[in-house]
C-alpha cells in the first residue's frame, strides 16, 4: 500500500521529491516557456510596429492622393481664369482695331471742329 501511496503522490498533485532527471526536464520544461513567453513578445512587438509602420504609409499616400487632388483642383481653376481672360482680351483687342482705325478718327475730330489745314484723304479698307 505505501508503494501504491509514493505512485499516486506525484498524479494528485502532492510535493514529490524529484530525482535528476526529473528535474532536468523540469528546467528543460521552464526554458521552453521563457522562450516561448520571448517569442510571444517578440511577435507582439513585431506585430505592432507593422501596424504602425502600415498606419503610417497609409497616411502618407493618403496625404499624397489630397496634394495632388488640390493641385489638380487649382490647375482646373487657373485654366478657367485664363481662357476667361482670353476671352476679354479677345474683346479689348477688337474694341481697340475698330478704335484705331483712321475713318473714325477723323471723323471723331470733325465732330468735335477739329479741322486740317490741308486735306487728308485717308483710304476706307473695302469690305466694310
Amino acid at each position: 500500500m505505501a508503494a501504491a501511496e509514493q505512485i499516486r503522490a506525484p498524479q494528485m498533485g502532492q510535493s514529490a521529491v524529484r530525482s535528476p532527471n526529473q528535474h532536468d526536464h523540469h528546467n528543460g520544461r521552464q526554458a521552453r516557456r521563457a522562450q516561448g513567453r520571448a517569442a510571444r513578445l517578440f511577435n507582439r512587438i513585431s506585430l505592432g510596429f507593422c501596424c504602425v509602420a502600415s498606419f503610417v504609409a497609409v497616411w502618407l499616400v493618403a496625404n499624397s492622393g489630397a496634394a495632388v487632388y488640390k493641385a489638380s483642383y487649382e490647375n482646373t481653376r487657373l485654366q478657367t481664369q485664363i481662357q476667361q481672360q482670353s476671352a476679354i482680351n479677345a474683346t479689348l483687342d477688337a474694341n481697340v482695331a475698330q478704335l484705331k482705325q483712321p475713318a473714325r478718327i477723323l471723323r471723331e475730330a470733325t465732330k468735335l471742329g477739329m479741322q486740317s489745314t490741308k486735306p487728308t484723304v485717308i483710304p476706307v479698307p473695302s469690305g466694310k
